[in-house]
This record gives C-alpha cells, sequence and structure tokens, in this order.
C-alpha cells in the first residue's frame, strides 16, 4: 500500500469493522449511528452523463470517503481562467479570494469534466457530455480530496502553483452540481430544534482545511491545524511535532522541502456528537508480538517472544 489516500481510507474501512462487527458491502449501506467513517467521513453522491439536449444516462449511485481529482486538470482549468477570466500563468496563480474568480472547489468540481470524453447517443444529437455530480444529503461533516500527479517528483514550482491556489475553506456544495435530499430517511433529525441545527449547517456548508498529508522521498508527514487557535499549523513527522506557524508558513515548508501534497483533509469547525447509544463498549485489539534477541546469562543469544509498544514516546521541537 503506497498511496496514502489508500491507506487513509483502509484506515476507516477497519474502524468501520471493529465498531460494527461487520464488513462493508455495497448492496447493504451502512446505518449504524455510531460508525464514524459512514456518519462522519462518507459521501453519498450521484453520478450522470448530461448533455445540453437534455438527455442523461450511465446515472449510478455510491458512496465514497475519498474523491480523487488529477492535479494537471485543476491547474488547466485556473490557467484558462475559464468564465471571462483572462488566461494566467504559473507565476500569476492565487487563490480564489484573491483573485474574484471561481473557488478552489469550484475549479475541482469542473476539472472532473476533463477526464469525460463521451458523445451524447440521442440520435440526431451527438453533442459532447459533461458528468454531472450531485450531493445526497446529508452532508458529511468531514470531506477528503486525494490528489493526483502526474509526475512521481514535481518541481517546487509545481507544488508552489498548485498550493497557491488551494483555499483553506470550501462550500462543501461547490464541489457538486446540485443537491438532493436523501430519500431513504437515513438518520433524520427527531426534533425541530435537531432540524434546524442540521439545516444551517448544511446551508453554510462551510468547510476549513484541517490537515494536509504530503509525501517525498518514500516518506509521509503531514500538517495539521492547531484546534486551539484554528489559525496556526504543526508539522507531524514520524516522533517530531514542530509548530510551522500560518498558512503562508505551510506553503513555504512544502516549496522549500518539495513536500508533494496527496490529501487534503477539510472538516465542520463544529461538528455534532455521534450517537452512541448502540456502541460497542470496547473492541476486540490482538496483542502483536515481535522476536528479538536477547542474551540470557549464561552468554547464550536466545530468540524471545514479547509484546510490542503500542505506543512510543513523542518528542517535541521547537525548531
Amino acid at each position: 500500500m503506497e498511496d496514502a489516500a489508500e491507506c487513509f481510507e483502509t484506515i476507516l474501512t477497519r474502524i468501520h469493522y471493529h465498531l460494527t462487527g461487520t464488513e462493508e458491502s455495497e448492496s447493504e449501506p451502512c446505518r449504524q449511528p455510531h460508525c464514524i467513517k459512514h456518519r462522519k467521513f462518507s459521501t453519498e453522491i450521484v453520478e450522470e452523463m448530461v448533455c445540453s439536449c437534455g438527455s442523461f444516462f450511465n446515472r449510478e449511485s455510491f458512496s465514497q470517503t475519498v474523491s480523487y481529482f488529477f492535479i494537471s486538470s485543476i491547474m488547466s482549468l485556473r490557467r484558462e481562467g475559464r468564465r471571462g477570466h483572462e488566461a494566467i500563468s504559473n507565476a500569476d496563480l492565487s487563490s480564489s479570494s484573491e483573485r474574484g474568480q471561481r473557488s478552489f472547489g469550484q475549479t475541482v468540481r469542473d476539472s472532473m469534466d476533463g477526464s469525460c470524453d463521451r458523445r451524447c447517443t440521442k440520435v440526431g444529437c451527438g453533442g459532447q457530455v459533461r458528468l454531472r455530480r450531485t450531493l445526497v444529503r446529508p452532508a458529511p461533516e468531514v470531506v477528503s480530496i486525494g490528489l493526483v500527479w502526474d509526475a512521481e517528483n514535481p518541481s517546487a514550482d509545481e507544488i508552489q502553483a498548485f498550493l497557491n491556489i488551494v483555499d483553506t475553506s470550501l462550500l462543501q456544495q461547490d464541489l457538486f452540481d446540485d443537491v438532493i435530499e436523501s430519500s431513504s430517511g437515513n438518520f433524520p433529525p427527531k426534533t425541530m430544534a435537531e432540524k434546524k441545527k442540521r439545516r444551517e449547517m448544511e446551508e453554510t456548508g462551510e468547510l476549513n482545511l484541517t490537515a494536509i498529508v504530503c509525501y517525498y522521498g518514500r516518506h509521509y508527514s503531514t500538517f495539521v491545524v492547531d484546534r486551539r487557535t484554528n489559525e496556526d499549523w504543526i508539522y507531524v513527522e514520524d516522533s517530531q511535532i514542530i509548530e510551522v506557524g500560518r498558512w503562508p508558513d505551510v506553503v513555504e515548508k512544502c516549496v522549500q522541502s518539495r513536500r508533494q501534497p496527496l490529501l487534503l483533509i477539510y472538516a465542520q469547525v463544529h461538528c455534532r456528537p455521534l450517537d452512541r447509544r448502540k456502541a460497542p463498549r470496547d473492541t476486540w485489539r490482538p496483542t502483536v508480538t515481535t522476536l528479538q534477541p536477547r542474551t540470557s546469562a549464561d552468554g547464550d543469544n536466545r530468540t524471545v517472544s514479547r509484546p510490542a509498544s503500542s505506543s512510543r514516546p513523542i518528542k517535541k521541537t521547537n525548531q
């Protein structure tokens, strides 16, 4: 398993198993109210091909925890400066709030059309079709964006060009063409107060960038927001925890060390608590043992089995 987003999805899948005691099934979606993966991270999506003539086909519904997008398509759209904006170069690329153009979320959404090279099958039409993605409410409180790079080792300029257009907040509806209500009645609010609160949160739909997983030299590291301030960032690499500063400092560190962003995690600031009434009191955790050599009193080298440490000390540096 070499991809950070794939590892992230696998971890969530195992959490689902330990909390529900069942493996995932496409035919039977998880409805457990205490499942972290499906109540917090999973997005229900409807995708279909549509044409300007009104035809649509290949409609399918599914859920996903990570949405993958190609960096080349995202950057191509931003350079073209669509919707009446002039073409721009890497050096001029900046966040949407600074340029007053389409948001980062909208650019990511529209980049999906670049992978659609099909024609309408309606007799007499044959027009270009596009992919329409619809979000099915209730929306998740965490949105994960997986980034697919064409180059295995992008240059510092390419990394900076991409990070310069990333917004530290986005509207969830910007990632989709439409938003509809779920027809399955999946965990409807029980009271008018709960219904009003959910509606207010979903209508706002604002998510803040809370973590970035990066890759460099066959090694992964993570930048996370310090929740005490929601503005400062912390860099985590193995046992090192380093205070970085604000978002521009994160961009600078990624560019200088050529750390390649692979996973962006956006989350709501205020999340709803899970319904834990049916959650298990504990989960099965196997004891992992490792074989380690140890010298006995008589000088013989013997291999003994001892439990592996479940945690290790974390050293905080002020660098």
